[in-house]
């Protein structure tokens, strides 16, 4: 196989690209930790290390545990995996190669962050595994995102004294990404539910699932209006929470087709929910 190639699958087995939409979140939590200002550029540079590091390593466990599943799925049946572009020995060292640079980016970034490092290691490994067993999987995710910008948290202040406006935006990480991977697995409802699959969609049929997702985000907004209230921002903080509003609700109108509504849509309520603590 050319080396291009073998790139180019690498990096659309990793979706390597996806981490840039991560990264305002996690950029808000190193805000938080430096005192609601820019990190020195070098703590910066290794966040970000860890950042690809950690979705290099879990997405690939994510693609190598789902490779059956993905294989009986029209939508991802052509994945890397089950379509013969890569083999377990690859993805493995794909793999391999993410927890590497994570553990190195934690250990130069020194402090708390080699101690704390195992902590995001556990959903990142297992949250794949959830839709085996349980519909409130989506929730799996929402963690795994949710502890990004504590980390960064930690890298940027050097302890691990949580402050409220980083819990509290930790905890609107956490709803928006549950709700909107609830809104992903609408496009595998028949699927899911003629292979046993666990989902909410699966569980709840499309227009309760939507109900659930809603439900979620209207308490990641409540959230995030509590984060605003809590760093007493003003006029452009609040209308950078209602931009972020108007793409939530995007996300449920009838006439947007469900692909887009989790891309780019829910990414770009995200986006704008990290620049609120930012701007308050």
């Amino acid at each position: 196989m050319k080396p291009e190639t073998t790139l180019k699958n690498i990096l659309n087995f990793t979706k390597i690209e996806h981490t840039a939409f991560s990264l305002p979140l996690i950029f808000t939590g190193a805000w938080l930790g430096a005192g609601n200002r820019p990190p020195a550029l070098d703590v910066i540079i290794l966040i970000v290390v860890a950042a690809v590091g950690a979705r290099v390593f879990g997405m690939s466990m994510n693609r190598i545990f789902d490779r059956h599943i993905d294989r009986l799925n029209p939508r991802t049946a052509n994945r890397e995996l089950p379509a013969g572009k890569m083999d377990l020995t690859q993805a493995s060292a794909v793999a391999g190669g993410g927890l590497l640079l994570y553990l190195a980016a934690c250990w130069a970034l020194g402090g708390w962050c080699p101690i704390l490092a195992p902590i995001p290691l556990v959903p990142l490994l297992g949250y794949s595994l959830l839709k085996r067993f349980t519909p409130l999987c989506h929730f799996g995710i929402g963690l795994c995102l949710a502890l990004a910008p504590l980390g960064a948290f930690v890298a940027a202040s050097g302890h691990t004294r949580f402050t409220w406006p980083v819990l509290l935006f930790s905890g609107f990480v956490f709803f928006w990404l549950s709700g909107a991977d609830i809104i992903y697995a609408l496009m595998d409802i028949d699927h899911d539910r003629s292979h046993d699959i666990h989902s909410l969609p699966a569980r709840l049929g499309f227009d309760g699932a939507l109900r659930v997702a809603g439900a979620v985000h209207l308490t990641a907004l409540g959230i995030l209006i509590a984060v605003v209230r809590t760093l007493n921002g003003g006029l452009t903080a609040w209308i950078v929470l209602a931009v972020a509003a108007v793409f939530f609700a995007l996300m449920y109108v009838p006439a947007i087709p469900v692909p887009k509504r989790f891309f780019p849509i829910s990414t770009l309520a995200g986006i704008a929910g990290a620049l609120v603590p930012m701007v308050a």
